[in-house]
């Protein structure tokens, strides 16, 4: 099964793993890591790579990171490759995908293309959607 790692600035990644536990209460090997303003970005990243480490059952790792740019993307970068993927713009809807595709296939390509698709469909407009429905 393809670990799975979130990294964010602040608790935002430790919130969407709370949140994804009320939805798929069985949740395995899935972990968060937090950087905070004091933390050293050198000891962030060797947590990324001891996570990444203890997440790779043989299937390879998926990093959700908060955004392109930032210090937690900057460092998990350093560990990407043929067995770690990485993917930014961590949603509850991107990881509730990538939870329920990693059961079909440990292909991480495959994975970063139909968790893409999904996290895109999720982004809805809602106003449009309720205007296009009266009409």
């Amino acid at each position: 099964m393809v670990g799975i790692i979130l990294i964010s600035h602040g608790d935002l990644a430790k919130g969407i793993l709370s949140s994804a536990s009320m939805l798929v209460p069985q949740l395995e090997n899935v972990t968060s890591l937090t950087l905070w303003p004091d933390d050293n970005p050198d000891e962030f990243q060797q947590k990324i790579e001891a996570a990444v480490k203890a997440a790779d059952t043989g299937d390879g790792v998926f990093i959700l990171a908060d955004m392109l740019g930032g210090t937690p993307c900057n460092r998990a970068m350093y560990s990407i490759g043929d067995k770690v993927r990485m993917m930014t713009g961590l949603s509850l809807p991107m990881l509730y995908s990538l939870i329920n595709i990693r059961e079909e296939t440990s292909d991480l390509a495959v994975l970063a293309r139909d968790v893409m698709a999904e996290a895109k469909d999720a982004m809805v407009d809602v106003n449009d959607l309720m205007a296009s429905q009266k009409g």
